[in-house]
């Protein structure tokens, strides 16, 4: 079975500044069988009305990630059976949301969890990271991470810091020594998920490939910020990752990535202790 994943930041306020309509026409276009999507601020206001409206937009069920900062995360899905849904406004900064879903043909559940890593802290947002690794662990090993990381990932090539946003360059890199050295990206919170042996999806056929493109920067820091990362028994199972082309509608690329199950390495499908 093909399993299309697709992850939008849609930016503050997309439902009430007009961008939401195509917004929801470049996903439908994508057909995803799971969305994941963040900073949809406002979405719990007046009785739900933008969750009910985007289940009709996107003829997807919605559900919401609740956020302390009401910054919330969502995942959405075409008709299959879901076992739950998790979330916790108190761990993350911004939240997040999980979703367990079974699967036909799958021993476990798969886990895919939609997050936005806080922007204001590379050694914060490692921690949350962290969190979010043993969530994905957290039922036998089947788990897919997708959002905005907010960080610098593992291997990509270094941007011109000189044309990144100062408050965007003093979360993502490394503390100088001098003035005179130059800027060089943290790593940190793609190295926590590398040690919990994570998968960066658009990396790994970045290299599979020999396509750099697929490393191109998805937002307007010059950085590949929107990312998955899979647990290694779905390694063998990516099969496609591409960016999609917002239009204007966000200050994102949409993300997308193709799973297929039957390729599945079940033996690194593991009780969670």
């Amino acid at each position: 079975m093909l399993l299309k994943i697709m992850s939008q930041n849609i930016r503050h306020g997309a439902h009430l500044d007009g961008r939401w309509p195509r917004l929801a026409e470049i996903i439908r276009g994508q057909k995803p069988s799971i969305l994941l999507l963040q900073e949809c601020q406002g979405w719990l206001d007046n009785d739900m009305r933008q969750v009910i409206a985007a289940e009709r937009d996107l003829g997807m069920r919605v559900w919401v990630g609740y956020s302390r900062t009401r910054a919330y995360t969502v995942v959405a899905h075409v008709p299959v059976p879901v076992v739950a849904f998790e979330s916790n406004p108190y761990t993350l900064m911004q939240g997040y949301g999980a979703a367990r879903f079974a699967f036909p043909g799958l021993p476990v559940p798969l886990v895919v969890i939609s997050t936005h890593l806080t922007a204001y802290s590379v050694e914060a947002a490692a921690a949350e990271a962290q969190l979010l690794a043993a969530r994905a662990y957290r039922y036998d090993g089947l788990g897919v991470l997708g959002g905005d990381l907010n960080c610098c990932p593992v291997g990509d090539p270094e941007p011109d810091w000189e044309l990144v946003q100062p408050y965007n360059r003093m979360n993502r890199c490394l503390p100088r020594a001098s003035a005179k050295e130059p800027w060089r990206a943290n790593t940190i919170v793609g190295d926590k998920l590398a040690a919990a042996e994570m998968i960066d999806v658009a990396a790994h056929l970045a290299d599979l490939r020999g396509d750099a493109s697929l490393r191109a920067a998805t937002g307007t820091g010059l950085v590949r910020v929107d990312q998955f990362h899979v647990t290694p028994a779905l390694k063998d199972a990516i099969v496609d990752y591409y960016p999609v082309d917002p239009d204007g509608a966000s200050d994102h690329s949409g993300i997308v990535t193709v799973l297929d199950t039957d390729r599945i390495d079940t033996s690194r499908i593991r009780p969670f202790t």
